[in-house]
């Protein structure tokens, strides 16, 4: 500790934060570089015990670093989906059989990521990123529904509903409901 002795104020007040939160917020705070402030934050890890994720959780809760992150979103987003359009102006019929195979290539790893990005699953099927987020957000509302154990050919069966009719009930509640 007897190098904090020659450090400047801003240095001391980092290596004094008793949070990632704190340390975060004096870190903004500083008028440091980049360099400074990599080596403060690995010897502010060492001695408190918090880790790299912690500081990047706390980065991300920060008002100032999401500000910074949302800066130019919508303009990267909207780049994004026009980069990644490989449905050719026409839209696809999702049948029972590209929905199997829509299963087969949506599987998640053992953190729950997937294993293929979205874009990466509309070049495969030819179509968009939204089209392939649609189907996302309805394969997760069928399983949801339909619990773990759901058997492949149920899932295909809701996964060929609308959203709309997943929201009421799916395919049986509206059998039910015109028998009514």
């Amino acid at each position: 500790m007897h190098y904090i002795e020659n450090m400047k104020k801003s240095e001391k007040l980092i290596l004094e934060s008793k949070t990632p939160e704190e340390y975060v917020a004096n870190s903004i705070k500083a008028r440091l570089t980049p360099v400074e402030k990599a080596r403060l934050a690995r010897i502010w890890m060492q001695q408190t015990g918090y880790t790299k994720d912690d500081i990047l959780r706390a980065r991300n809760r920060n008002p100032y670093w999401k500000q910074r992150k949302m800066e130019g979103a919508a303009e990267r987003t909207k780049r994004r989906m026009e980069e990644h359009d490989y449905s050719s102006g026409s839209s696809i019929t999702w049948t029972k059989e590209r929905i199997a195979e829509f299963l087969d290539w949506n599987r998640k790893d053992a953190l729950g990521r997937y294993i293929h990005r979205d874009w990466e699953l509309a070049q495969h099927f030819g179509t968009s990123i939204p089209s392939i987020q649609y189907m996302r957000r309805k394969l997760n509302k069928v399983r949801n529904m339909l619990g773990p154990g759901a058997r492949r050919s149920k899932i295909i069966e809701y996964m060929q509903c609308s959203e709309l009719v997943l929201q009421k009930g799916g395919p049986k509640a509206r059998v039910r409901r015109m028998m009514a």
